[in-house]
């Protein structure tokens, strides 16, 4: 069954594929594209990735850290979220849209939901099956975002591998987002050994066959065509 029932609003999207390099911050590219975007302006899903360990930090999280004692560079998200540790095990990605997009707009919970329902129905055609939560958890002292879930964010075998944020200004939103095909050392190295336990990579399980960063990137898109979306680059 169709998440929603397809609409004119929600059909035509623009679409920016991935690539791990800009002539500015990824960070600031995703501002422009919510500071530019105008009422009637087709939806964007923009994917990206960061070739060496970069740090991401919201907004207000930002003001937290010694910026520079970071061990890594870093970027500040117009969004906002905890500290997120960037590399080659995970794929980013930005939604601009309408608040009133019949797809992954509404209020805030609803908007988050609908986007995590579709994250969820690409990863889970690549067979992972993940699950999207439903308890509000607060994170209040947690070092990093993937220390526990929040509301409507996706899990796998219980632990987070996909976290977002997202910024409302007017009638428009960005929501920013990443899903981890791995945890990296890096992690490890960069927060306490407690605040890993709860965060896994899809890639986690030697058993399955792992996926790429590719095929993850082509799943999500079919996802959003299987609700009648058609791109345009």
């Amino acid at each position: 069954m169709d998440l929603i029932q397809n609409s004119a609003d929600s059909r035509r999207w623009q679409l920016i594929p991935s690539s791990p390099s800009l002539s500015q911050d990824q960070m600031a590219y995703d501002a422009e594209l919510f500071k530019s975007f105008q009422a009637g302006d087709a939806p964007i899903l923009r994917f990206f990735y960061f070739s060496k360990p970069t740090f991401t930090l919201g907004r207000l999280e930002a003001r937290r850290f010694k910026l520079d004692s970071l061990p890594f560079p870093y970027e500040v998200r117009p969004t906002g979220g905890r500290a997120v540790l960037h590399g080659a095990g995970d794929l980013c990605y930005a939604i601009v849209a309408s608040k009133d997009n019949a797809l992954v707009g509404g209020t805030l919970i609803d908007s988050y939901c609908k986007i995590s329902k579709l994250l969820a129905k690409g990863i889970q055609s690549l067979g992972r099956d993940v699950q999207m939560t439903t308890e509000k958890h607060l994170g209040l002292g947690d070092p990093h975002c993937f220390s526990a879930p929040s509301q409507a964010e996706l899990t796998w075998k219980g632990k987070k591998v996909a976290g977002g944020a997202q910024a409302r200004e007017g009638g428009v939103f960005l929501q920013q987002g990443v899903i981890l095909l791995s945890v990296s050392d890096d992690w490890k190295k960069a927060f306490p050994a407690s605040s890993v336990e709860n965060m896994a990579g899809l890639n986690d399980d030697p058993a399955l066959q792992a996926i790429k960063r590719e095929e993850l990137e082509k799943a999500l898109i079919q996802a959003f065509k299987s609700q009648g979306v058609q791109f345009e680059r």
